[in-house]
């Protein structure tokens, strides 16, 4: 999940994470969180890594389908819909949102760089538009899983 501001310039997603923060008093328990920093960002994945000791395997899509819809092009920051077609088929956006889309790979790809040094954490971040890849085993467990050089993003007796 990115801290980014939405196509309207909000923070939506901080937002609801502070309050979140707030009710459950979680900021105390937040080593990595210092006094400066806002409750609601400091619950986000590339803050709350810093204190994870045990190795993580980060498996995401760079376009991930919910976050497209609900973080970077959320109903309420689009009245004129202008993203409504691009938000559910990413086949239907103009080339401006597709500038923007890439974009947000890019901040993907930017919130792995700390994971990245991590020994024996794993990522495997495909281009798909999808959210929650695992749940369908034709994603996940079958000869058309996606591919990154050549390899898949679950371990069998062929790997």
């Amino acid at each position: 999940m990115l801290n980014r501001e939405d196509i309207s310039k909000q923070r939506t997603l901080r937002a609801f994470y502070s309050d979140v923060v707030r009710l459950q008093d979680l900021k105390r328990k937040f080593l990595h969180c210092s006094s400066s920093m806002d409750p609601g960002q400091c619950f986000f994945p590339r803050e709350v890594v810093k204190d994870i000791r045990t190795p993580v395997f980060i498996l995401n899509p760079a376009y991930d389908a919910w976050q497209v819809q609900h973080v970077l092009a959320p109903e309420a920051s689009d009245p004129q819909h202008s993203w409504q077609d691009c938000r559910l088929d990413i086949t239907k956006c103009s080339p401006e949102q597709l500038q923007i889309l890439q974009g947000f790979r890019e901040e993907l790809h930017d919130a792995m760089r700390e994971i990245k040094q991590k020994k024996d954490w794993g990522i495997f971040i495909d281009s798909c538009f999808i959210h929650c890849q695992t749940l369908n085993s034709v994603t996940w467990h079958s000869p058309s899983s996606p591919r990154v050089n050549n390899k898949v993003s679950h371990l069998s007796s062929r790997d």
